[in-house]
């Protein structure tokens, strides 16, 4: 799983088959690479700016901002240039690294920040593949939840509202698109949220009452991180919170994992409860309302459908029981 979710928007200048403004995610272990490349005017040449550029990009994608940049300016000194922004994100170090060399505009936008504060990119005059700056790139802490855009001077300033924290990463791009694009130029526009590692992802141990009121609290912190808004954000506390207790009362003790999901252009949250104890001998009575014996998940299992868009259920009595749950940003 990615540690990022991500929507790309763009449009070539009207009366134009080709864009020279283009966006590139690549992904791999522990990170990412998020690039948006606007190549000096339009049409077939400016194109070709823009894949040289990201092919430099594509083949080595972990290496450092500075070096990518001075790597992309050899490679396009035979085209006609490009500006370039680039933004490296580290899960391993809860880092993003980002350098940009022309007027690509960028913006972080923080998860936890009242108002939903920015920071700019400290982007530098130039251009990739004909002039180059001193390349001094920013170092930032990010936490799960900030959301980055680089936009390509095709898209007019004042797009910070539009990114609203319960949209997925692509509705942002495209609202950007709808209401701020300029028709008289090529435009694109990347839309990146950082997830946070997805090879941990969030685990809570059950085997007590403090275990069930710490997996409420951490399902706050990730469902927040992941753009919910707040009435969802303590739905799916509380159907966590029901599946939590159940494991402690009739299973005595599983575990609770939390993690971002990504499906079909969709983002949102998957949870997954596991215990090994007696199991459900009856789930289609356990899914019903007022149903609870000794035996079986109580009411827990009804209360937390009704929170959730998805529900899965295994169980095998004497074998344990598996419940999944999934909500989507919408």
């Amino acid at each position: 799983m990615s540690i990022l979710d991500w929507g790309i928007a763009g449009a070539p200048y009207e009366g134009q088959l080709q864009s020279g403004d283009r966006a590139l995610v690549v992904t791999f272990e522990q990170g990412a690479l998020v690039a948006l490349i606007d190549g000096l005017g339009h049409g077939h040449d400016a194109a070709a700016a823009a894949d040289a550029a990201i092919a430099v990009l594509e083949a080595d994608p972990t290496a450092p901002v500075e070096e990518l940049i001075a790597r992309c300016h050899e490679q396009l000194r035979k085209t006609r240039g490009a500006v370039i922004s680039l933004a490296s994100f580290s899960a391993a170090r809860a880092m993003m690294t980002w350098l940009g060399v022309g007027n690509v505009e960028g913006i972080l936008v923080r998860a936890e920040a009242a108002g939903r504060a920015a920071e700019a990119i400290p982007a530098r005059g130039g251009t990739v593949g004909y002039m180059l700056p001193p390349l001094n790139p920013r170092t930032l802490p990010i936490i799960p939840g900030d959301t980055l855009v680089f936009a390509s001077d095709g898209i007019r300033h004042g797009f910070k509202p539009e990114i609203i924290a319960m949209h997925s990463p692509q509705q942002i791009a495209d609202d950007i698109m709808l209401r701020h694009r300029k028709h008289s130029d090529d435009s694109c526009v990347v839309v990146a949220r950082y997830l946070g590692e997805p090879s941990t992802g969030t685990r809570i141990d059950i085997q007590g009452e403090a275990d069930v009121s710490q997996a409420r609290i951490r399902t706050r912190d990730v469902a927040h991180g992941l753009g919910f808004e707040s009435t969802a954000v303590e739905a799916l506390a509380t159907a966590v919170s029901e599946l939590a207790r159940n494991i402690f009362v009739h299973a005595k003790r599983g575990e609770i994992e939390l993690a971002a999901a990504r499906e079909n252009g969709r983002s949102g949250i998957v949870i997954i409860a596991r215990d090994r104890g007696p199991g459900i001998r009856d789930i289609g009575l356990a899914m019903q309302d007022g149903f609870s014996t000794d035996r079986s998940l109580g009411l827990g299992l009804p209360g937390a459908r009704r929170l959730v868009d998805e529900l899965e259920l295994e169980s095998k009595p004497g074998a344990g029981t598996t419940v999944t749950l999934r909500k989507w940003l919408r």
